[in-house]
């Protein structure tokens, strides 16, 4: 196996995001840029729990792992050290990944004091600063970073270098439900798709389209015009003739006075609607039962 510490080759740049702090080409152990690289057991460092990536793919790990077997890790970890004497990584947990998929038995480190406050931001910021984190990793990175750190759209857009508006329109991507956000995190959904959707106020409807989009491969020029069509179509159902309050009202009365006890009936935009019957003990619910018709043995 090659020695981690055989790095004469031509070096490439394997990641973003720390080359301010840590520069590429330098001694692999000793002091780069005013701290301190050592070597350190790979069974020794345990992941960040703040880790924003929360899925690491294995084919782009596998080709990681490659490259490090060849060139060694040529970007040293920022871990922190932890009571128990084991280290945390703050920042490189795929490089740590790939060198131990590599059989690297060790690593090279910067260790840094950091409080938990300090740990969470850099893994954050540095993970940020990357390209190639998904949009709804990137979106809760963002949330953590804004309620913890209370930063503001405009004050953590200029600390990543990002538009104020990309943040927003990242932040918006938490409002969509689960089944949604699980195919945005697994790029069977793009971003463009997700905000898509997002222009949808109809749950159901937003689910049901996100399924045609992998069912059928949608585009988002695709999905744009479906989600016109449908919005053209609630504007249609809201002119359709409504239902007279004055209608509603003495709908309700009868009813009521039918059933003996008090009658609500709602209507919706679409012409659609809710009728509620209202009931106080359970004498009064076999009634209205027997009162319409329905029959049920609940003993």
């Amino acid at each position: 196996m090659l020695n981690e510490t055989s790095t004469s080759k031509r070096r490439t740049v394997l990641g973003q995001g720390l080359d301010a702090l840590i520069p590429l080409d330098g001694p692999p152990e000793g002091d780069v840029g005013g701290h301190h690289v050592k070597y350190l057991a790979i069974e020794s460092l345990f992941p960040n729990p703040y880790q924003p990536r929360r899925v690491f793919d294995e084919t782009a790990l596998s080709e990681l792992a490659d490259s490090i077997k060849e060139m060694g890790v040529i970007q040293p970890l920022i871990v922190r050290r932890t009571p128990s004497g084991d280290h945390q990584i703050v920042a490189g947990e795929r490089r740590w990944k790939a060198a131990m998929m590599a059989g690297f038995s060790t690593i090279p480190v910067i260790v840094r004091d950091l409080s938990d406050a300090e740990s969470l931001e850099m893994a954050l910021i540095e993970n940020l600063q990357r390209e190639d984190l998904n949009p709804l990793d990137t979106a809760e990175a963002y949330d953590v970073l804004i309620k913890k750190f209370s930063y503001t759209h405009e004050a953590l857009a200029k600390r990543i270098g990002k538009d104020r508006s990309s943040i927003t329109n990242h932040l918006r991507l938490l409002k969509l439900p689960d089944p949604i956000k699980e195919d945005l995190r697994g790029d069977r959904l793009s971003m463009g798709h997700a905000r898509t959707l997002l222009a949808v106020d109809h749950l159901p409807t937003q689910l049901d389209l996100s399924r045609k989009i992998l069912k059928r491969n949608l585009s988002v020029r695709d999905l744009e015009k479906i989600v016109q069509n449908f919005k053209d179509k609630q504007k249609t159902s809201r002119t359709g003739p409504p239902v007279k309050e004055s209608e509603l009202a003495s709908l309700e009365r009868g009813l009521s006075r039918h059933l003996s006890t008090r009658v609500v009936v709602k209507t919706f935009s679409n012409n659609s609607g809710k009728l509620e019957i209202s009931f106080h003990s359970r004498e009064e619910l076999d009634r209205l039962l027997e009162a319409i018709g329905y029959s049920e043995d609940f003993s």
